[in-house]
């Protein structure tokens, strides 16, 4: 949870307009500025909005925030010499939200973010309004789900994502908030599923894809960010039309077509069904997207990259037109 939102407190105490003005105790000077106690009503409602004290038109020492029922969304306490705050914001529950200090209006040092649990939930180090340092963020037991490196207001440094168990799931690095160098990501089981380099924001060179078993199942080829080309290693491997159906599925083996494969016609149509309702859960049933009426083009089996066996061709009513019986790759015409 990131609350930048929360630097929009601070303002509140010259905004006014925001807020309507009760009649005592706020007091201002002959030179016009505000001096002692002073609250803010919600306009058109006689809840608090704020309390607080000013001295010679700056605010000094605690000042309390409150929402329209009443609760209690921010206490926020002024140093004496004036040079900054130290805030607390609050969930509607009353469990603390964040707290950090502010210089002017800007987040400085160290924020850090909880639930409306209690828990904590991020931390991040700010100096004049940038972020600069380590952005740390949790998963709800506490064991560590995010770490950001930045330098002034830019992402700077290592980037690590982690699954709930604590294993790696992503890991790479920026120099100017832009990624640079090598990035990888992780299958849960420790084995890679991502590999690449990253040069001034852009892919360059071969990022590979791997299997939960290890194996390459993809490599796909950039320039300077630009894709190139693609080769399909290990696994299977689907196609779409433009509307989502699937169009083909394809079975390769260290390189090669290696396995069944179908091809579909692109002649279903997608329709909306409603699931039914659970008695137990109640409220409004939900509904699904189905594909209905698409048919198969054409089936049949590769083996080292070759046709092996019978190859069916269907029309779009799924009529078969033709079966083929291939020996490494060479057609033996057989009757429909």
């Amino acid at each position: 949870m990131r609350c930048h939102a929360l630097r929009a407190v601070l303002p509140l105490l010259v905004a006014g307009g925001l807020a309507a003005q009760p009649p005592a105790p706020n007091r201002t000077d002959a030179q016009g500025r505000k001096q002692g106690p002073w609250a803010r009503t919600w306009a058109d409602s006689p809840q608090l909005r704020y309390t607080g004290q000013f001295k010679d038109d700056r605010p000094v020492g605690s000042f309390t925030y409150f929402a329209t029922n009443g609760a209690v969304e921010s206490i926020v306490d002024h140093y004496a010499d004036g040079s900054a705050a130290h805030a607390r914001h609050y969930h509607p529950n009353g469990r603390l939200m964040a707290e950090g200090r502010y210089v002017g209006q800007d987040k400085d040092s160290i924020w850090t973010y909880y639930g409306p649990d209690g828990g904590k939930r991020s931390m991040e180090a700010w100096v004049k309004g940038r972020q600069h340092g380590e952005q740390l963020t949790w998963f709800s037991d506490g064991t560590l789900a995010e770490r950001i490196t930045y330098a002034n207001g830019e992402q700077d440094g290592v980037h690590e994502q982690f699954f709930p168990g604590g294993q790696v799931k992503h890991r790479g690095t920026y120099v100017r908030g832009l990624g640079d160098g090598t990035f990888t990501w992780y299958h849960p089981n420790g084995v890679k599923e991502i590999e690449g380099r990253m040069v001034n924001g852009d892919r360059d060179g071969i990022w590979y894809h791997f299997l939960e078993n290890g194996k390459v199942q993809l490599q796909l080829v950039y320039q300077q960010g630009r894709f190139i080309k693609d080769k399909k290693e290990n696994g299977v491997f689907k196609e779409y039309c433009d509307d989502d159906q699937l169009r083909s599925e394809f079975t390769y083996v260290q390189g090669r077509l290696d396995g069944p494969f179908t091809e579909y016609h692109c002649n279903g149509t997608w329709v909306t069904e409603q699931l039914p309702a659970d008695p137990a859960l109640g409220g409004t049933p939900e509904v699904q997207r189905v594909l209905k009426g698409q048919s198969k083009k054409r089936e049949g089996t590769y083996r080292n990259g070759l046709l092996n066996g019978i190859v069916t061709e269907y029309d779009t009513a799924g009529r078969v037109l033709s079966r083929v019986d291939y020996v490494d790759g060479e057609p033996r015409p057989t009757a429909p």
